[in-house]
């Protein structure tokens, strides 16, 4: 991994770290009405680097496993315009979770994370780690009331994410097969 590779993955590492000073914040500060403030203020970094990353060419990284084009680009800013509408839309709505707001905007940021990653993968592998990445943390997302119906959900949306990756997996599995190669 070198310097380049941490360049081309600087925005999906940038909402991953706001995901980590979310939670931080989360347990030092009393004010909880800042939490979605500080997140959508938080998301102008990622936008930064996905628009620094903007006046490059085509870029392959980590060994061919992660593209960085103008496609790849486009979607990471629609990623980054939909999570600051999610987290500023649904400011009332996690009002409901007094002590867990912080968890709450973390998660939807690890799945921001995960589908800015999506958007940049040309690998079969990467890409099942990406779709894991977002699935994971919205499984997550779809329990957080803790209520029964919400635990059923949650339970749901778990079982059907594990069927779909094992046959994703086993696709894979078969085109690897077929190819010779994950790409």
């Amino acid at each position: 991994m070198t310097f380049h590779d941490l360049y081309l993955l600087s925005p999906e590492i940038s909402v991953a770290l706001l995901a980590a000073v979310v939670i931080a914040l989360d347990l030092l500060i009393k004010n909880k009405k800042i939490l979605p403030v500080i997140t959508v203020i938080g998301l102008i970094v990622p936008l930064f680097f996905s628009i620094y990353l903007s006046g490059t060419t085509i870029q392959d990284g980590f060994f061919g496993v992660l593209r960085v084009d103008s496609f790849s680009l486009f979607f990471k800013y629609l990623v980054l315009g939909a999570t600051a509408i999610v987290v500023i839309s649904s400011n009332e709505y996690a009002k409901r979770f007094e002590n867990h707001q912080g968890e709450y905007y973390a998660l939807i940021l690890l799945s921001a994370a995960g589908m800015m990653l999506l958007a940049s993968c040309i690998e079969l592998i990467t890409l099942y780690i990406s779709l894991e990445l977002t699935a994971l943390p919205l499984v997550a997302l779809s329990a957080f009331l803790r209520n029964p119906r919400s635990a059923e959900s949650g339970v749901k949306f778990l079982i059907l994410s594990a069927i779909s990756s094992a046959i994703l997996l086993y696709g894979m599995v078969l085109i690897y097969g077929l190819t010779g190669t994950s790409q």
